[in-house]
């Protein structure tokens, strides 16, 4: 159904199967299988993640599970169809890394997230989304 611009309201969703490529795949696995947050240090680029291949050489470096929400999607911004309830997408800065990183934010209540939240890492089964979801660390009062 088109809006009153005359836009049509689809989706599309690609399916394709592809390799992540040496640096990716490392990343991927360290996500999977050890549960950890890593970054892709370069003299260029600093600490990124997802990790960015930027021709040159470059080291693995440990970092998170913190991180500091920079900016989110409100719900509304969003159709139910998006983003399943009691989940936030959002961009955050993972303690460490130099580069910003889109992920879900897992949060019943999205009324009491602000930017410069603090998060950390929630890493899901095997079976779930690769990246982490990440969730507010509840403050002392």
């Amino acid at each position: 159904m088109a809006d009153r611009t005359g836009v049509l309201a689809q989706k599309w969703q690609p399916s394709f199967r592809h390799s992540a490529g040496r640096i990716g795949s490392h990343f991927i696995r360290a996500i999977r299988d050890r549960k950890q947050l890593l970054g892709w240090k370069t003299e260029r680029l600093g600490v990124t993640i997802p990790p960015i291949e930027a021709g040159s050489t470059g080291e693995w470096v440990e970092i998170g599970p913190g991180a500091i929400l920079v900016g989110y999607a409100s719900p509304s911004d969003l159709s139910e169809q998006d983003i399943e309830p009691g989940k936030v997408f959002a961009a955050i800065k993972v303690d460490g890394a130099d580069t910003v990183l889109y992920a879900l934010v897992e949060c019943k209540d999205p009324s009491i997230l602000s930017i410069g939240t603090r998060l950390e890492a929630v890493f899901a089964d095997v079976s779930a989304s690769v990246l982490p979801a990440f969730r507010p660390i509840a403050v002392s009062a």
